[in-house]
């Protein structure tokens, strides 16, 4: 009795959707460790904002996360067109293809202009899962964008535009945190001239020497740069992940299990509906494909439609009744079906099975229905061996 009454309550569906979980969030960090300048690369929009005297009102930021160089144009919209033509005119003209161009699921990024675009320059463009902006490092560029232009705006609200230049040299300058050089540094091999450098005229470390060869100087200078930021990188990136993970747990899925997901509802006044009052989480889902320790597939188990891709932060387990007493069942013989073949069946068979549950026969995993006592049935031809 006890036992029933501990998976009721665990499988109440009602809760499972309604209520909050008490542990601490699941993903540990998985970071992204670049090895050379321009090998990845995020790009995001940051608006809208006051409108300026030349239109702008949104700021595209570009940066590489190996060297930390950023470039920054001020825009009038936030549109696929506009994306597409300053990644052609700011990042491909000057600096090549990235390998890998990181961007969120904006309707910018995710249109058929843009990832056209990407695609015939040479670059993968990859996409941050769905509510975890956090994958794309330009997130918190923009952060430090802000801080800067509110320092030099003032009162002046609708002139920050003019004040980018300045920012933008200030920012390649400067010593980054995680590299300890500077991004010209890294990408250059020398640090950019200042109006004080000017005045005091420092001396050019030998370069001005004929019997120096400036090019096997500068391939030194960026390769020992180039290896003190690795090693920078990596102390920088398990400092992070450190400190990351003390907050976090680990969470793991596999093929045909059931989640839920966090739901992100806005408020409607005119439908009289809000977000504070709604469901928690969204689902069952089914997981579908597992694309690294902390990215799933799933599977929108009503329709059978592919649901997207999700972090497991987004990600809890869902519990049944079936899940909670027999989740396997060994020695099943299936025949052939066709996942449209399957999700009729789910759909037809839901009032009187259960949710589905991951069967193994061999090497292959099947995904059917099992009952109160653990038989596996389904809607198709396949019986307990």
């Amino acid at each position: 009795m006890a036992g029933d009454v501990k998976r009721y309550v665990t499988s109440c569906s009602v809760c499972q959707l309604t209520k909050p979980s008490q542990q601490k969030q699941a993903g540990l960090m998985v970071p992204i460790v670049p090895k050379k300048p321009w090998e990845y690369t995020g790009v995001d929009f940051v608006g809208p904002l006051p409108h300026t005297q030349s239109g702008n009102a949104y700021l595209l930021v570009f940066v590489d996360y190996f060297s930390k160089w950023i470039e920054v144009c001020a825009v009038r919209e936030a549109t696929a067109r506009v994306a597409a033509s300053k990644f052609l005119s700011e990042i491909f003209a000057r600096h090549g293809s990235p390998n890998y161009l990181i961007s969120d699921r904006g309707s910018p990024f995710v249109s058929e202009l843009f990832e056209h675009t990407v695609s015939a320059l040479g670059s993968t463009h990859r996409l941050t899962t769905a509510y975890h902006p956090q994958t794309n490092a330009t997130e918190r560029v923009n952060r430090t964008l802000k801080t800067a232009i509110r320092a030099y705006v003032s009162d002046k609200h609708t002139a920050w535009d003019r004040f980018l230049p300045q920012i933008c040299f200030a920012l390649r300058t400067a010593p980054h945190d995680s590299t300890g050089l500077s991004p010209s540094m890294m990408l250059y091999g020398r640090e950019l001239d200042t109006p004080l450098d000017l005045i005091v005229q420092p001396s050019c470390d030998g370069l001005d020497d004929p019997d120096v060869q400036y090019p096997e100087t500068l391939r030194a200078t960026l390769r020992d740069a180039h290896h003190h930021a690795r090693a920078a990188l990596d102390l920088s990136h398990k400092r992070q992940k450190h400190y990351y993970d003390l907050k976090r747990r680990h969470s793991a899925f596999g093929i045909g299990d059931l989640v839920r997901v966090k739901s992100h509802p806005r408020s409607d006044a005119l439908a009289n509906f809000t977000a504070k009052l709604a469901p928690l989480f969204k689902g069952p889902f089914c997981v579908s494909q597992k694309l690294s320790d902390v990215n799933y597939r799933l599977i929108d188990v009503e329709t059978g439609a592919d649901a997207g891709v999700f972090h497991v932060v987004n990600m809890q387990p869902f519990h049944t009744w079936d899940s909670a007493s027999c989740k396997k069942t060994a020695g099943a013989k299936c025949c052939d079906v066709t996942p449209d073949q399957f999700f009729k069946t789910l759909r037809h068979h839901r009032g009187q099975c259960h949710w589905p549950v991951v069967v193994e026969t061999g090497d292959v995993r099947f995904l059917g229905y099992g009952d109160y006592g653990g038989r596996f049935q389904a809607g198709w031809d396949c019986r307990q061996g």
